[in-house]
């Protein structure tokens, strides 16, 4: 295992040094994304414990779907019901739609989800994080207006699963931009 780390780490400096000479001058947010890509995709190679150091360059910003959403208005919930979250804030591959709530993945891989949602009116809520209509994880808050819960799954996805937050009872969720709703992929 000592040997691929310094594989990487050797990959990693030499990565540097040839985006560097890819880079013109005075475009260094451009570098700064390519060798943040690349690292990244090296971090979840170490810790994935995989023997293959991944490729070289490795896949591009642009190919990585990824989605961020709020709720502007409060909601009331019955169960079974998508949470849309209706103000997108990022929708690259164009995977979540603000009018059903759902997320669909564009490919195949590991995707990071987050789920934040604040209780109203001093009301107990009870979510879940849903993959393809099954519930994978609970949201549950206390009855206590504006508290928030938050959930941070690590899903393996195929192109096509389909992720949301859905209501498991009678729920009252707080808008104005305290409620969301987000997903990266983060490797293959």
């Amino acid at each position: 295992m000592m040997n691929f780390n310094i594989c990487v780490l050797s990959i990693c400096l030499l990565m540097t040094l040839v985006l560097h000479q890819e880079v013109d001058a005075g475009s260094c947010p451009k570098l700064e994304g390519k060798i943040l890509d690349n690292l990244l995709d090296m971090m979840v190679a170490i810790k994935s414990g995989s023997s293959t150091p991944p490729k070289l360059g490795g896949s591009s910003e642009k190919d990585r779907p990824a989605f961020t959403a709020t709720l502007k208005s409060h909601l009331s919930l019955s169960n079974g019901v998508a949470v849309k979250f209706d103000t997108v804030l990022l929708n690259r591959g164009q995977g979540y739609s603000p009018k059903t709530g759902i997320f669909t993945a564009t490919k195949t891989g590991l995707y990071q989800i987050s789920a934040t949602v604040m209780s109203n009116n001093g009301d107990s809520l009870h979510c879940c994080i849903s993959k393809n209509g099954k519930n994978l994880m609970n949201i549950y808050g206390p009855k206590i207006h504006g508290g928030t819960e938050t959930a941070n799954p690590v899903l393996e996805l195929e192109k096509g699963d389909q992720v949301s937050v859905k209501g498991v009872s009678s729920t009252k969720i707080y808008g104005e931009h305290f409620s969301y709703f987000s997903a990266v992929y983060i490797s293959q």
